[in-house]
């Protein structure tokens, strides 16, 4: 699985096709295609959208972890987004179309909208799936408020807070906005990749905590990419508020009773980066009357604890998370 390109741990898997789309506000959008395995009996599509940071990597990064091929396994046209700046979406910075400058609500006011018309083109279907991890979820919370919602027929949220008291420390961000764009988290992931395999704090910080050996090292190369300041600046503001918060100072927390969506959301207890109890608080908060909330770790019945990532690219994902997902969305 690992060659040598520009990422010497680049991973080489690949979708069926690679369809793009435009925002209304001008962004190139890359969306990656699974499709369904022949002779399964085909079900409604999906939309999956990674987090903070990251890329549609997280979705297919090995055979046995791929929440993508697990879907198109069981029927469902499956597409992994790359939020503008990511992936193979369209870059921001210096001699590009685009600054190096976005924030929270363009990814639920122009990108999501925009990824799922597309999908709805493509497949012919009214309504979709979507799976949202992280940040990709905490998009979920803001659109499942807006018309887009319509469109969404189930709701699948891995480890995404509504409460951001936890992440309290990062309000702190605000003064770098003056003296760097962006963090190139991807080309310091790749430089130091092999030393997720051994140092316990860079999987600790990372999320990267019980992967198989090797996987470490895929995850660390190939599940990050570049994250403007913008939008580090924008999430501070939410987290020095604790909520969610709309351009117009709206807090979007405090209204998720709107949401009807039949959601699942999932979160492990270890999970250091958002905290267990906010994820939790958010599943409380759904106004939706099907939902459902699973817990992860070995209190729980799992063998492993979870950690942020764990929930994507753990070593028992395939035996105790994708089932979940699976059997949730194919009730729609």
């Amino acid at each position: 699985m690992l060659f040598r390109s520009g990422n010497l741990y680049a991973n080489d898997r690949r979708p069926d096709a690679v369809h793009f789309v435009q925002t209304r506000d001008g962004w190139k959008l890359a969306l990656h295609y699974y499709a369904p395995v022949k002779g399964a009996k085909k079900k409604r599509p999906v939309l999956c959208c990674h987090g903070l940071s990251g890329n549609h990597h997280s979705y297919d990064l090995t055979e046995r972890t791929s929440i993508a091929r697990l879907l198109a396994a069981q029927g469902h046209p499956t597409f992994t987004l790359d939020l503008r700046g990511a992936g193979l979406s369209e870059k921001g910075g210096p001699c590009r179309r685009h600054p190096l400058r976005w924030i929270l609500s363009d990814h639920y006011n122009f990108d999501i909208p925009a990824a799922v018309d597309k999908v709805c083109e493509l497949t012919g279907a009214k309504k979709i799936h979507y799976v949202g991890h992280s940040m990709g979820g905490m998009i979920a919370y803001c659109f499942l408020q807006m018309p887009v919602a319509e469109k969404i027929d189930r709701c699948v949220i891995l480890a995404s807070p509504a409460n951001l008291e936890h992440m309290r420390p990062a309000h702190k961000l605000t003064p770098l906005r003056y003296v760097i764009p962006g963090i190139p988290l991807r080309k310091l992931t790749q430089c130091v990749a092999p030393m997720f395999e051994w140092f316990r704090p860079l999987q600790l910080v990372s999320g990267n905590i019980n992967l198989r050996p090797g996987d470490y090292t895929l995850s660390a190369a190939n599940c990050q990419d570049q994250t403007p300041m913008s939008l580090l600046v924008d999430l501070a503001r939410c987290v020095e508020h604790g909520h969610l918060l709309g351009d117009d100072g709206r807090d979007l927390t405090e209204s998720m009773g709107e949401i009807t969506t039949p959601t699942l959301i999932m979160c492990g207890k270890k999970d250091a980066t958002v905290g267990f109890g906010p994820v939790l608080e958010a599943y409380e908060r759904i106004g939706a009357d099907e939902k459902k909330w699973v817990p992860l770790g070995e209190e729980f019945g799992q063998d492993d604890e979870y950690g942020h990532m764990t929930i994507l690219v753990g070593k028992d994902v395939d035996r105790e998370v994708h089932p979940h997902i699976a059997d949730w969305l194919a009730k729609g």
